[in-house]
């Protein structure tokens, strides 16, 4: 037994690329670890008709794509109004078609783009304060809206002919979304109580407060992909019995958690649970803290949500990240330079809209909605030279008609991009 254990480690020690888990050993055959394969980032700089020829060689094409595509982004649009002390905190984009992105400000105020031409379609008060939350069904004419203070602090809004009413006042919930499979119920979170609303007759058909609480800081309550589950405050419910199944170990203060869509994994902060065996399956240390959007392509965006802290002064992110829903890759990171105050993704994850700030909460300078093109590689010179047209238009409407011609006509240059 010595002999031949020898042997055939000597053989395992000369291997270029020894494996750590050894495959079955052959006295009649010369032992070889399998060559690695290649590095499956270096695939992803090659042309489409490569890409498209590995698939012969074992290679995952979709994810190579998917890949590809979500490690640019190009800012196509970019909405803005003409008040000065404005400063967007939460948008959505509503319509089935997409075309349309709604916006909430910090003083209460809801305001309609169309994204084709980027102008302003119409507006509505809404609230007397902040603007945190905005959830928009995809019918297209339900939204809901949540503030900070000043009660009521939700409400699910309908739009006709440019026009905005109060269809259901949800006075102390602090965050509310619609269910998933059926729009016709609304989720509402208060501390740790999660409360079901029937959008219909606007009556409450579910309650759900756990026996041990959590207590998590920025709790919000939230449907599984089937809406068979709820989870609220680290607690996961039945909803159709209000049965408590199970509460998870408390990792964090902040964040409770969301479903995955593949409706197996619950993502709580950094970790990952898996919901059959209620086991922890592994910790994501890039998603710690941070606030989680998923995309048709099956990829997810974080970004930081909002902290106090001391070496910050508004305590925003400036960046946001891209990561595989399968394995929870990093796919790509991408800096807007910018506060981000809150992200949106289209229905076919197309577009992504992101409330960038200048500056802190108390003193914006700045305050835009940008529209980014997922796949699309982004554009240095443009963007430059968009900021140079932006500063040279103040600049002309500060000095007035000084180039005007002889006969009182306004002289302009268009440029296309």
């Amino acid at each position: 037994n010595t002999i031949v254990t020898e042997y055939l480690t000597n053989q395992h020690s000369l291997c270029k690329n020894p494996m750590s888990t050894c495959p079955l050993f052959d006295l009649f055959k010369p032992h070889k670890c399998p060559d690695p394969k290649p590095n499956r980032n270096v695939l992803l700089g090659l042309n489409v008709a490569s890409r498209f020829f590995k698939k012969h060689q074992g290679y995952s094409i979709s994810k190579l794509d998917r890949r590809f595509v979500h490690s640019n982004f190009n800012a196509s649009r970019t909405l803005r109004t003409s008040e000065v002390d404005i400063c967007f905190t939460a948008c959505d984009f509503y319509t089935a078609e997409d075309n349309c992105l709604i916006t909430g400000t910090h003083n209460g105020e809801i305001k309609v783009f169309h994204i084709n031409d980027s102008n302003e379609d119409f507006s509505a008060s809404c609230s007397d304060s902040y603007i945190n939350n905005i959830k928009c069904a995809r019918n297209g004419e339900l939204f809901l809206t949540s503030c900070t203070w000043h009660a009521p602090l939700s409400v699910l809004w309908c739009i006709r002919d440019k026009q905005i009413f109060s269809k259901l006042t949800l006075e102390e919930e602090e965050y509310v979304e619609f269910s998933n499979t059926v729009q016709d119920k609304v989720l509402g979170t208060k501390n740790e109580k999660a409360t079901i609303y029937d959008i219909s007759t606007g009556q409450v058909t579910r309650t759900l407060i756990p026996t041990i609480f959590n207590q998590y800081n920025k709790n919000r309550a939230t449907f599984s992909p089937s809406d068979e589950l709820i989870l609220s405050d680290g607690v996961l419910w039945d909803y159709r019995t209000e049965h408590q199944i199970h509460k998870f170990d408390k990792l964090n203060n902040t964040l409770s958690g969301v479903f995955h869509p593949n409706g197996l994994e619950i993502i709580s902060n950094s970790e990952v649970w898996d919901i059959r065996t209620f086991h922890l399956l592994r910790t994501i240390p890039s998603l710690d803290q941070s606030q989680i959007k998923f995309s048709p392509f099956n990829v997810m965006y974080t970004y930081n949500i909002h902290t106090e802290t001391s070496d910050d002064e508004h305590g925003y992110d400036s960046s946001f990240k891209v990561l595989d829903n399968f394995d929870y890759s990093s796919i790509a990171t991408i800096d807007v330079k910018k506060s981000i105050y809150d992200l949106s993704i289209n229905n076919n994850g197309c577009q992504v809209a992101i409330c960038e700030n200048q500056g802190g909460f108390e003193s914006v300078s700045e305050s835009v909605v940008r529209v980014y093109a997922v796949g699309r590689k982004r554009d240095p010179e443009g963007e430059i030279e968009e900021e140079e047209e932006i500063g040279s238009e103040e600049e002309e409407e500060e000095m007035g008609s000084d180039e005007n011609d002889e006969n009182g006509n306004y002289s302009c240059s268009i440029k296309f991009h």
